[in-house]
C-alpha cells in the first residue's frame, strides 16, 4: 500500500512518515474504529440524511409566491373587492337615507323663525300685523294692495314638515300666535313648536338696504288680487 500526502499529493511510498518530506506538514494516521463507533457514526449520518430530506420536503411544500400573480388569483381578488365595495356602498346609502327624528323639528323651528322675521318686517312697513282673515300669512308673499307693503317678505308659503299649515292668529292683547302643530297635527298640545320671540323684533338696521320688491327681485312675478305685475 502506497501513501500520498493529503496536502501536496507527494508520493510517500509504502511507509507512511509522520511528516511530508515535500511540504513538511504533519500527518496523523487514521486510527481504527471499533464496531460500536462505526454504528454510532452510521446512525448519525442517517439522522442527518433524514433531517435533510424532511427540510427539503417542507421547502417543496411551501406555496410558490409567483402563483399569487396568476390570472385566476387576480380575477378572484378583483371579484372579492368588488363585492366588498358594493356592500359598503349599500350600507352607507341605507344609513344616509335613515330618517333623523331631529331633522323635521329643526326645519320647523327654522321656518318659524323666518316667518316671524317676515311678520316683523311686514309690521314695520304696514304698521300692523297681517290680518288672519281672509289671507293670513299669504300677505307676506302676495300683494293685496295694502298701504306701505313693499314685499314680498317670503318667496312662498310652505307647509310644515308634517304637511300641516303653519297656524297664525292674533291674541286678544294684540300679540302674534304663530306655531306648528307638530307631529300629532293637533293645535295647543305639548308637541307644538313656536318661534323664538326675538325673531319678531327685526330692528331697523336691515331697512338701510331694503328696496321695493320690483327693484329687489327683478323679473319675479308678484301676485295681486286683480292683476299680476312684473318688474321691468
Amino acid at each position: 500500500m502506497r501513501y500520498r500526502c493529503p496536502y501536496c499529493h507527494a508520493d510517500l511510498g509504502e511507509n507512511k512518515p509522520s511528516a511530508c518530506p515535500s511540504c513538511g506538514k504533519q500527518m496523523r494516521a487514521a486510527s481504527a474504529r471499533t464496531p460500536e463507533e462505526q454504528r454510532t457514526r452510521r446512525r448519525a449520518r442517517y439522522r442527518i440524511h433524514r433531517d435533510a430530506l424532511a427540510g427539503l420536503a417542507k421547502i417543496r411544500a411551501a406555496p410558490d409566491p409567483r402563483a399569487l400573480y396568476g390570472p385566476r388569483v387576480l380575477l378572484g381578488a378583483v371579484i372579492v373587492l368588488a363585492c366588498l365595495g358594493s356592500l359598503l356602498i349599500g350600507l352607507t346609502d341605507r344609513r344616509s337615507r335613515a330618517p333623523d327624528p331631529g331633522i323635521p323639528h329643526r326645519r320647523a323651528l327654522r321656518e318659524l323663525d323666518v316667518l316671524a322675521t317676515a311678520l316683523g318686517r311686514y309690521r314695520f312697513h304696514v304698521g300692523r300685523w297681517p290680518l288672519p282673515q281672509p289671507h293670513g300669512l299669504l300677505r307676506l308673499c302676495n300683494d293685496y294692495r295694502e298701504r306701505g307693503w313693499i314685499g314680498p317678505y317670503i318667496s312662498h308659503l310652505r307647509a310644515d314638515p308634517w304637511q300641516n299649515p303653519y297656524r297664525y292668529g292674533l291674541n286678544d292683547d294684540g300679540t302674534v300666535a304663530l306655531f306648528s302643530m307638530g307631529p300629532d297635527g293637533i293645535a295647543n298640545t305639548a308637541d307644538d313648536l313656536r318661534p323664538d320671540p326675538a325673531a319678531f323684533d327685526v330692528g331697523t338696521e336691515w331697512t338701510n338696504g331694503w328696496v321695493r320688491a320690483t327693484d329687489r327681485l327683478p323679473g319675479v312675478r308678484i301676485y295681486t288680487p286683480d292683476r299680476a305685475t312684473t318688474s321691468p
